[in-house]
């Protein structure tokens, strides 16, 4: 395992080399299990692409297992790429893209590469069987791109002529031959035979290819997931190279009437009408999980408790900047911390899993303005400190901030609110070409702040997880961090362990 001053102390992140998408996410055989895309041998990604293993108790402490899928078949011999768990059958059954580039003179779009769904079989959650060709490009319609991949599987009960039955389906996401981006939904019954069922394009624009679909219920709701690639970009909303988001089938928390009077679930594509979908299914309900510079192609799964979980990249894919303080040390990238989803106010609120305090350590900052002294406050609200450790979880409540400086750490990177607008913004070099990202706030104001920094990797919670930025932040010394804020009313911080 590698070693460097920017190393995280908390997140996952590969012993070495270079790591992107989480997949399998799942909890099975007592454990939580997060597979990710891995590239051991280079931190740029060179090399082969196989997928490592963490395993976890609790959601805050991981250990990292082995490499149990790599690249031995025909099916796969060019990546194994993205795709998902399904443990409903007391079996772990993973289903991911095998990426196989043909020799020739290809664009490697419309000819030339094989995307292949293959399943893996984890009895014991440790070690895999062998792997099974389910899909191919010629099981898809002809009208699609060879950019077909990511499978999610879940399983549905559906009403038929006699009865209810059991049915399983796939998302995965696709390109078409003309360049737009859609969903197609398989359907099988045994979940080794698949047939399509409905292949879906948005009347709106999303771009060229929708990546890592998803579909998951949270509080009761439903909701599909997607990463478009090729979106229009605005200032205060898609404004990375691609983006990561959902959008909620479910209005206000009930369940809708389609066109033809049908429930309202996802399986519900094979018949529900394009007049639902098209206004489910748009740009208006399209939200995005994190506005910061690194999220991409996160995950759901569900705890045993009934939680919904959310785990995604600190990354994003063809960015125009770069992490090369970490590269010179040999890796690339990690996860987010894990986060709870909670439906509120209409959309979804995400926030870190409640089992994370158990790493909280000592106290390091304690702040109420009603008890500081002259010293201790600045400019009307707010306080200043030097945070010596690495690795800290700082806590902020303010009075529903209109206006103002929320957070600053030393002279590099500011968090700051200003006509509803909130903002995260780098001056200087420390985010290595990172500089600004803004969200717009429901309704204008910010009433609490959570920020969590681990070495290099920055995660920033407003308003109880209405809006998250994540990035990449390369301080000088990690050890030491001047944080600077002039909206705090109380704030509270600790060591994380």
């Amino acid at each position: 395992m590698v070693e460097g001053k920017y190393r995280h102390k908390f997140h996952i992140q590969p012993p070495q080399g270079w790591m992107n998408d989480p997949n399998g996410s799942c909890y099975f055989n007592g454990q939580y299990h997060i597979f990710f895309q891995y590239s051991p041998n280079s931190p740029l990604g060179s090399g082969g692409r196989f997928w490592g293993h963490y395993v976890s108790d609790d959601l805050a402490h991981f250990i990292f297992v082995d490499i149990p899928i790599v690249t031995d078949t025909e099916w796969d011999s060019d990546g194994a790429y993205s795709g998902t768990a399904y443990t409903d059958e007391g079996v772990m059954e993973i289903y991911y893209t095998g990426n196989v580039k043909h020799p020739g003179n290809f664009d490697y779009i419309n000819e030339g590469r094989g995307h292949n769904v293959i399943r893996v079989d984890f009895k014991d959650g440790i070690h895999p069987g062998e792997k099974q060709l389910l899909l191919t490009n010629d099981d898809y319609p002809s009208d699609l791109s060879c950019h077909v991949r990511d499978p999610k599987v879940w399983r549905e009960s559906v009403t038929q002529k006699s009865g209810k039955d059991t049915a399983y389906y796939m998302l995965l996401g696709m390109r078409s031959r003309a360049s737009k981006g859609g969903l197609l939904l398989m359907k099988s019954d045994d979940r080794k035979d698949w047939q399509v069922a409905r292949e879906y394009f948005p009347k709106d624009d999303f771009g060229f290819m929708l990546e890592c679909p998803d579909y998951f219920m949270a509080d009761g709701v439903q909701a599909v997931a997607f990463c478009p690639q090729g979106m229009v970009h605005h200032r205060n909303r898609f404004q990375n190279t691609y983006e990561s988001g959902y959008c909620i089938l479910d209005s206000d928390g009930n369940t809708r009437q389609d066109c033809n009077d049908e429930k309202n679930s996802f399986s519900g594509l094979e018949k529900t009408d394009s007049c639902i979908l098209d206004d489910l299914i748009s740009i208006d309900n399209f939200h995005e999980w994190d506005m910061g510079f690194d999220f991409y192609a996160p995950q759901t799964f569900t705890a045993p408790d009934g939680r919904q979980i959310l785990i995604g990249w600190a990354g994003v894919p063809d960015a125009e900047y770069g992490n090369d303080p970490a590269i010179v040390e040999g890796w690339q990238h990690s996860l987010t911390l894990p986060r709870e989803i909670k439906y509120k106010n209409g959309r979804f609120y995400t926030t870190p899993v409640k089992g994370f305090e158990s790493r909280r350590g000592k106290k390091i900052v304690d702040f109420i303005q009603e008890e500081s002294s002259a010293t201790e406050a600045i400019s009307g609200n707010g306080f200043e400190c030097d945070l010596e450790t690495g690795a800290w979880d700082v806590e902020m409540s303010m009075d529903a901030a209109d206006d103002g400086l929320l957070f600053m750490l030393n002279n590099d990177v500011q968090l700051l609110v200003k006509d509803g607008i909130v903002s995260l913004i780098f001056s200087g070099n420390k985010g290595c070409g990172r500089t600004e990202r803004h969200a717009e706030l429901m309704d204008g104001r910010v009433s609490n702040v959570r920020a969590i920094f681990d070495r290099s990797l920055l995660e920033i919670y407003i308003n109880d997880g209405e809006v998250v930025f994540t990035t990449r932040y390369y301080p000088d010394n990690p050890d030491m961090i001047h944080f600077r804020t002039e909206c705090a009313d109380s704030a509270a911080g600790w060591l994380i362990i």
